[in-house]
């Protein structure tokens, strides 16, 4: 059996996830009617007196397709209507209510994904003339209309892009900003670890709060006396073939440091 218009509507209806918050608050908000009187018509495009760039896909602002998902579609094409009817007033003009709906439906299927308040600025200027002309002595071009609209988003895609762009430097300079924190950060932290080790190579004690976890292959005073160069102690450890001074400080440096770090993560499983 052939599905007809309304059984596809119904049964898409069906297997679509829930409402998305937006769309919730619009359910709960308002009534469809009144919905269609704050968003639509002249008083609505006088109220929305900002610009395309501070609305443009704002996620804030539902959508046709919100509206669609909230209420029905029968609630977008009586906004847009509303919008139409205030245009046709203001330039003197009429059209019966098919062709109304036939352009609003138009408008729906192919812009569904407009917000509210981007539909009372596109309105708006096809009423102050910034978007061409639409009327021809008392008839009115619905294609022109169209053409207006299709490029009306071209401008709004430039304004989403713009607003991209400036997102994107700004994060570009948060995260030049925490780059150039952390390595200050390092530095410092180097800065501070090359004053422990001078410190841990004068005094003993200072040696055991730096590396409190020692080996027992060696005495700890070994450990101490060669990692910080002195030649009998490195002996005791390397034998005959004793490294440079800094390689063997290193050597022993990395040695105890491995150490601690291993004991530190087996003292954490316990």
């Amino acid at each position: 059996m052939v599905l007809r218009p309304s059984q596809i509507v119904q049964e898409t209806i069906v297997t679509q996830k829930e409402l998305t918050p937006i769309q919730q608050a619009l359910q709960t908000g308002s009534t469809a009617s009144q919905l269609v009187a704050e968003w639509s018509g002249t008083i609505a495009q006088l109220n929305c007196n900002v610009a395309l760039y501070d609305v443009a896909n704002a996620e804030h602002i539902p959508t046709l397709a919100d509206v669609n998902r909230s209420f029905s579609n029968s609630t977008s094409i009586e906004i847009i209507t509303e919008h139409l009817k205030s245009v046709l007033r203001y330039a003197g003009v009429e059209l019966t209510n098919a062709q109304l709906a036939e352009t609003a439906l138009s408008i729906l299927s192919s812009y569904w994904y407009l917000n509210l308040a981007e539909l009372c600025i596109f309105f708006s200027q096809l009423k102050n003339g910034s978007r061409g002309q639409f009327v021809w002595g008392s008839k009115i071009n619905n294609q022109a209309i169209m053409v207006a609209l299709a490029d009306f988003c071209k401008d709004r895609r430039r304004e989403i892009e713009h607003k991209e762009s400036e997102y994107a430097r700004k994060m570009a300079e948060i995260g030049y900003s925490r780059n150039e924190n952390l390595v200050k950060d390092i530095v410092v932290g180097v800065q501070n670890a090359k004053g422990e080790q001078e410190r841990a190579k004068q005094d003993y004690e200072a040696f055991c709060e730096l590396f409190p976890y020692l080996p027992d292959n060696y005495k700890p005073e070994v450990l101490w006396k060669a990692w910080k160069g002195d030649n009998e102690a490195l002996h005791t450890i390397y034998g005959e073939k004793i490294p440079a001074a800094d390689i063997a400080e290193k050597d022993i440096g990395m040695y105890l440091c491995n150490y601690n770090i291993a004991k530190s993560k087996d003292n954490e499983r316990i």
